[in-house]
């Protein structure tokens, strides 16, 4: 699609003199990209709308960063995307009936009966429901352009999978699972060293003439006097717990334990080795996972072509 610059810039000036006509506000415009503007408004909107979606995975400090990142490429993003859909427009592509599916099936989600439930709910987030349409619509078109533009240069054979499977066989593997029981003694509760001797002497002397499970029952202090430490992988139990339960086999028990909040004896229940996932088993995840990254490669790859071919000019970064 070739696009003649100087009509652009002309049909701007026109544009802009006919809303100097008029006693309307004239939005600040960031970029033009074959034609279709990127104003502040549209920048503003996409900045919301992501910080909405980076607030459902962050919060606090992380969010702030995540937030800051995605302004820094937030106009590049936008662009591309004008880019894409200026493309897939001539096209013509029918995605109406894709669309009111896709709505159907957010009201379905959302306990919501009709469409005007769904624009209230909508509006109490400050969203528009016609503008939120649209951008279904566009992210339809863009998507079956993409598919169709992208699609058949993506081959990913068999021998690449399993080579991606052995290259990366720790994260297919499945790690050491330890079940525990446990007495469990609280620090807050033993502020002095002779008391807390005292209380071990007498679980001590009792598990040589009892079961382990009564005399955890009778003297643990973990909430709900549960027994039960739990299940954890390799890892996420605290080091010195962890060092120690390493050392048992079933049903053996271990000395006494210190951490920061308390002391420990442990009982292991049950152990399951580390264990490989079968190729069979993940061949299709692995698949996915190369066939995006392929996807992403070869779409950066043809955007950059699609810019020699257009039209963009950047007047301000956002």
């Amino acid at each position: 699609m070739k696009i003649n610059k100087q009509i652009i810039l002309t049909t701007l000036v026109i544009l802009l003199c006919n809303f100097l006509g008029f006693s309307e506000v004239i939005e600040k415009i960031y970029a033009v990209v074959n034609g279709e503007l990127i104003t502040y408004s549209e920048l503003k909107s996409a900045e919301l709308d992501l910080t909405r979606a980076l607030a459902q995975q962050y919060e606090g400090e992380e969010l702030a960063k995540q937030v800051a990142e995605m302004k820094k490429t937030l106009l590049e993003r936008l662009i591309e995307q004008k880019l894409i859909l200026s493309y897939a427009k001539e096209k013509n592509y029918d995605v109406d009936g894709e669309v009111e599916l896709l709505i159907k099936d957010v009201k379905k989600q959302n306990n919501l009966n009709t469409d005007e439930e769904l624009r209230r709910a909508l509006a109490s987030q400050g969203i528009n429901f016609e503008e939120w349409k649209k951008q279904i619509k566009e992210n339809r078109i863009q998507g079956r352009f993409i598919s169709e533009m992208i699609g058949p240069k993506i081959n990913i054979d068999s021998s690449a999978i399993m080579e991606y499977y052995k290259k990366n066989i720790k994260d297919y593997t499945l790690p050491l699972k330890l079940t525990l029981n446990c007495i469990f003694l609280d620090k807050a509760n033993y502020l002095g060293e002779r008391l807390l001797k005292e209380k071990m002497a007498t679980i001590d002397g009792e598990m040589k003439a009892s079961s382990f499970e009564e005399v955890a029952k009778k003297y643990t202090e973990l909430p709900g006097g549960e027994i039960l430490l739990g299940e954890f992988k390799q890892g996420e139990l605290d080091s010195a717990l962890e060092e120690a339960a390493l050392k048992l086999k079933k049903e053996e028990i271990s000395g006494w334990v210190e951490t920061d909040n308390g002391w420990y004896i442990l009982q292991l229940i049950k152990r399951v080795e580390p264990q490989l996932v079968e190729y069979k088993n993940v061949r299709a995840e692995i698949e996915n996972k190369l066939r995006m990254e392929e996807q992403n490669k070869k779409l950066d790859e043809y955007i950059e072509e699609l810019k020699r071919e257009s039209y963009i000019k950047i007047y301000e970064d956002f």
